[in-house]
C-alpha cells in the first residue's frame, strides 16, 4: 500500500527522526537493563525480554524501511511502536522514578525513560498526523 499523495513528505520525514531519536534512548536504556539484571529482579527471563525488545526494534526498523519505500506500512508500524515504548517504559519504571528512591545510574538514568516516553508519544502523534491528519493539496 503506497503512501497516498496527501502525505506531506515533511511529516514523513519527522516520524523517520522521531524514529531514529526513540532509539537513542530506548537502546541504552535497554542495555542498562540487561546490565543490572532487570529482567531477573522482575521474574521474567532474560531471553524473552531479549526476544520480545528484538521484535520491537525489527518492527521499528520495518517501518522505518517501508517509509523508504514509501509504504503506508510504515507509519502504521510507527504507530504500533509509539504506543510500545511509552506504555512499557512508563508502567515498568516511573512508579520507581517517582518513589524518590536513587534511580539507577542517576540523572543519565531517568533521562532514558523520560525520552523514550516523550519522543515515542511525539513519534505516535506525528505518524498520526501524518496519516489522517495531513490532507493538504
Amino acid at each position: 500500500m503506497k503512501l497516498p499523495e496527501y502525505i506531506s513528505k515533511t511529516k514523513v520525514q519527522r516520524v523517520v527522526f522521531l524514529s531514529l531519536l526513540l532509539l537513542f534512548f530506548t537502546i541504552p536504556h535497554t542495555l542498562e537493563d540487561f546490565a543490572g539484571g532487570e529482567p531477573a529482579e522482575a521474574g521474567i527471563p532474560a531471553p524473552v525480554l531479549a526476544t520480545v525488545v528484538s521484535t520491537v526494534i525489527f518492527v521499528q526498523a520495518l517501518g522505518l524501511y517501508w517509509l523508504g519505500q514509501k509504504r503506508q506500512w510504515g507509519l502504521y508500524a510507527h504507530i504500533a511502536i509509539g504506543l510500545f515504548w511509552p506504555l512499557a517504559s512508563g508502567f515498568a519504571q516511573l512508579p520507581t522514578i517517582l518513589s524518590g528512591e536513587p534511580y539507577r545510574a542517576g540523572f543519565i538514568s531517568v533521562l532514558y525513560v523520560v525520552g523514550m516516553i516523550l519522543i515515542g508519544l511525539l513519534m505516535l502523534g506525528s505518524a498520526i498526523i501524518a496519516l489522517i491528519g495531513s490532507r493538504e493539496k
